[in-house]
Order: structure tokens, then C-alpha cells, then sequence
């Protein structure tokens, strides 16, 4: 038993009913070498098999009575393998999105917090298909890494599996309302900072003094955890999905060919992560081209970014305009790599060949980048200084799981109030893989948001390739 950091238990803090506090992946797994495809048992196996190298999968959160004192994490006594691994199929239909209005509805669900903060469900899709739908809470992210407790999984298990490997491991008590009050009269007597905090925090539950702490708690954290965010100063304008989002969601997903992208990276000049903003800005312009809301400014995406900072990894984020009130995409591209640019010019951002060269696979990177989202629109509701937020995450080829190659891998991360629209990429050695997560009734029509990513990139892609032509004839005639 050992209580949450300070940091872990704002990110729970953050949390409400509509606010989710994790992040989902989809996995579409192919057959294994045999030709067969994965089943339920065989994942449990591989699960229950893994269970002695990550003690998070059994840890659970145990909350101070009125927000008194920081949570503690205790293994659970009470944990159930099979709660947290369920099988699904979906409905046999012609609905084309099936699959996508199930993992909106898992995604959309909060994880209990009486119970471990993850859970898996094996999806078989009606053609054959087989997914599997991991949700993590990305408190288990700052506490186990940006794996969280599912590591072994994710990066991928060995093929023969030891069933009866022992593991060593011992459940704890749950505490009762008494000892957590005790320990929290006693941890917050050495720090007076720590017991303003909490005791506040708790008057927040009161009537009449509810409204007194509140004022106090956001000025004490406005002075203590100030937002920095590399961005250019500009206004940000409102569209119809930067509105307070409800508890349900909408998921789409597209997979565009990672050579079509690259061409316009080596045609324009560019960075790789400068086309794939400016297709999604191409998608962002036409959607409300179509709904009548497209302002004289451009949008603004928070964009994470990893930073080599003297030697060590860091997560960063710029606030980039997407340059949607340019009709041109070519101008579009121009004007978000010029914005880059800029806004790297004092910092020393990784390449995309190493980010891939980075230890944890890019569903990792997707978890770290998640937080980051969490933790500033937690800070800034519900004005935030952007409008979307987009992640772009190079891949890298990653291990089977259970011996069965992961086909596609898609990460949902979450939306929060004023920011009813979030864009994750996945790059692998052949495809992008983007998931759209919006609010059901801000953004009703997201699968023609998704529908248009092909459209868009094939625009500019013939524009860059007529403009290359051009540039070599006058080149050849001079």
C-alpha cells in the first residue's frame, strides 16, 4: 500500500462524469503462423501469465473520506482476471460502422475505481476479423509508464506461455474510513501546504463554504502549476465542437498509404507531420465549409511534441494554427510549416526516425500524449487556447501479441470540455492509422470527417506533384 503523487492525484481530481481520464486502443490482430486467429483463452492465458511482471494489472485506487488526504494505491484483494477481460462480437448487420459505434460505447464508459483501472475486450467482427480494445487510465500511465499496467501485452508476449509460472504476490487489506483518516491527520500535520489543499478540498463538499474553498484552491494552483505552451499569439476563434461535451462519444477511423503522404513530403520540403496537419486542416475547412461556421481565422490544434531536453525524452506542445481559412492547400501546407518552424526554433524537437527509434511502441507515446491533454484542458476549461487536438505519433513495427501480428492500431484519447474533437496517427512502414474521438452530438457526422481524409490527401497530393512539373519544365527551359 503506498499513496498516489501529487501529480497522480490531480490527474484523478480532473475527472468528471463527462471529463474521462483514459485512454483506449484498438488493436486488429492477423492469424498466427498456423493460420489461427486469437481466442479468448489464449489472451487470458497470456494475460494471467504476465501477471508477476506488472503488479499494477491488480493495484487499485482507495480514496481519503472527503478528499482529505492524496488516495492510496493498494493491491486488490478482491481481484477477478476475468471482470477485466471480456469477449464481444459484433452485430451481424449491414452497417458498415458497426464495429466504430461499439468501441464510442466502450470508450465512452468510466473505468470503476473500485476496481484495477483497466480493462480488455477480444471484438470478432461479423467478416472474421478479430480486435482487441484495451482502456487505461492514465493515472496507471504516470505511475507504471506510458504503457501503464497492460506492457506485457501491448509490446508484445512470447508465443509458448507458462501457465503455472508462480507469482509472487500478496494482496492487501482495504483500509477502513478510520486508518485513512488516520494516516491523513498525520501525513498532512508535516505539511502544512498539503493540508490547505486538501482540507480546502473538502470544505468544497460543504454548503455555504463550498464556493469560499473553491476560489482559494484555483488560485492556489494557478500560482503553482502554470500552463506554458509554445504557441503564436493569436486569436482562437470558437467553432460548434469547442462547446461542453456530454458523456457520449462518436469514434471513426481511417487508414491512409504512408507512401502518398511521404511523396509530399519530398515534393514540398517539408516535415512529414506538416502534411499530415494540413490534410487534417483540408478535412477541418471542408466539414465546416458544409456547416457554415468557418471563421476568418485559422484553427488552432495542440499538437504534442517530443523534445530531446539535454539528453532526455520530454513531452512538449505547441499550439499551431492549421491555416483552414486558406482555400489553396498548397497554402495551407506553407503557411502550418512556416508556423512550425517557428515555433521549433527554440527548441530541438526529435526527428521522426527517432522517435521510432524509441523504446516504448507508439500506442506508448499515444498514452504520455493523453496525460498531456488531461492535464491542460483540466487547467483551461472551458476556453482552452485551441480548438482540436491532434497527435501524431511515428511508429514503429511492434511484437505480436500472443504470437498474432498487429494489422491495425488505432488510440482513442480523450476529449474534454471545450475540446469536443481529438485526431491521433499512428505511422507504420506502410499506412497511417487515424482515429477521429468527438462528442455524439457536437460533431454528429464524424464519419464524413473520416470519409474526407482520402479526399484531401489526394488534392494535395496532385497539386504538389503539378507543381514539381511546373517547377521542372521552367528549370529545364532556362
Amino acid at each position: 500500500m503506498h499513496q498516489l503523487s501529487p501529480s497522480e492525484a490531480e490527474l484523478l481530481a480532473a475527472e468528471s462524469v463527462t471529463n474521462l481520464g483514459h485512454q483506449s486502443l484498438v488493436l486488429e490482430l492477423g492469424d498466427n503462423r498456423d493460420g489461427e486467429r486469437i481466442t479468448l483463452d489464449r489472451l487470458r492465458s497470456a494475460i494471467e501469465s504476465s501477471l508477476h511482471l506488472v503488479d499494477g494489472l491488480r493495484r487499485r485506487v482507495v480514496e481519503v473520506p472527503l478528499g482529505l488526504d492524496d488516495p492510496w494505491w493498494i493491491e486488490d484483494p478482491h481481484f477477478d482476471l476475468d471482470y477485466h477481460i471480456r469477449h464481444l462480437a459484433v452485430p451481424g448487420s449491414a452497417d458498415p460502422y458497426a464495429l466504430e459505434q461499439l468501441l464510442a460505447r466502450l470508450h465512452e464508459r468510466p473505468l470503476d475505481r473500485n476496481r484495477p483501472l483497466w480493462e480488455l475486450y477480444l471484438i470478432e467482427n461479423p467478416d472474421g476479423a478479430t480486435n482487441v480494445f484495451v482502456k487505461v487510465h492514465i493515472v496507471l500511465i504516470e505511475e507504471l509508464g506510458p504503457l501503464g499496467p497492460l506492457a506485457p501485452v501491448l509490446a508484445g508476449l512470447p508465443t509458448d506461455i507458462e501457465p503455472h509460472r508462480p507469482a509472487r504476490w500478496q494482496p492487501d487489506m482495504v483500509p477502513t474510513d478510520t486508518e485513512l483518516l488516520t494516516k491523513a491527520v498525520w501525513s498532512l500535520g508535516r505539511s502544512p501546504t498539503r493540508a490547505a489543499r486538501h482540507v480546502l478540498g473538502g470544505m468544497a463538499r460543504i454548503p455555504v463554504l463550498g464556493e469560499v474553498s473553491r476560489l482559494v484552491l484555483a488560485s492556489a494552483r494557478s500560482r503553482a502549476h502554470p500552463i506554458e505552451l509554445a504557441r503564436n499569439d493569436q486569436a482562437v476563434p470558437r467553432v460548434s465542437f469547442n462547446r461542453t461535451v456530454s458523456s457520449h462519444r462518436r469514434v471513426a477511423r481511417v487508414t491512409l498509404p504512408l507512401d502518398r503522404l511521404r511523396d509530399v513530403h519530398r515534393m514540398r520540403e517539408v516535415r512529414f507531420h506538416d502534411v499530415l496537419l494540413t490534410v487534417i486542416s483540408g478535412v477541418l475547412r471542408h466539414w465546416m465549409v458544409l456547416n457554415d461556421e468557418l471563421p476568418s481565422e485559422p484553427l488552432v490544434a495542440l499538437t504534442p511534441l517530443l523534445v530531446d531536453s539535454e539528453g532526455d525524452d520530454e513531452l512538449g506542445a505547441a499550439l499551431l494554427p492549421l491555416a483552414t481559412h486558406r482555400h489553396d492547400p498548397l497554402q495551407r501546407l506553407a503557411d502550418v510549416s512556416d508556423a512550425m518552424s517557428q515555433l521549433t526554433m527554440d527548441i530541438d524537437p526529435q526527428s521522426a526516425a527517432d522517435i521510432a527509434r524509441r523504446a516504448e511502441p507508439p500506442s506508448a507515446l499515444a498514452g504520455t500524449a493523453a496525460r498531456l491533454l488531461v492535464t491542460t484542458g483540466a487547467g483551461l476549461r472551458l476556453l482552452p487556447p485551441f480548438n482540436v487536438y491532434v497527435v501524431n505519433i511515428p511508429g514503429r513495427d511492434e511484437g505480436p501479441i500472443a504470437g498474432h501480428p498487429i494489422v491495425r492500431e488505432h488510440a482513442m484519447v480523450p476529449i474534454v470540455d471545450g475540446i469536443g474533437l481529438s485526431i491521433s496517427a499512428i505511422s507504420h512502414d506502410d499506412r497511417v492509422d487515424l482515429t477521429l474521438v468527438a462528442d455524439r452530438d457536437l460533431v454528429p457526422d464524424l464519419t464524413m470527417l473520416a470519409d474526407r481524409f482520402e479526399i484531401e490527401l489526394d488534392e494535395l497530393h496532385r497539386m504538389s506533384r503539378a507543381r514539381q512539373r511546373r517547377a521542372g519544365r521552367r528549370k529545364r527551359a532556362s
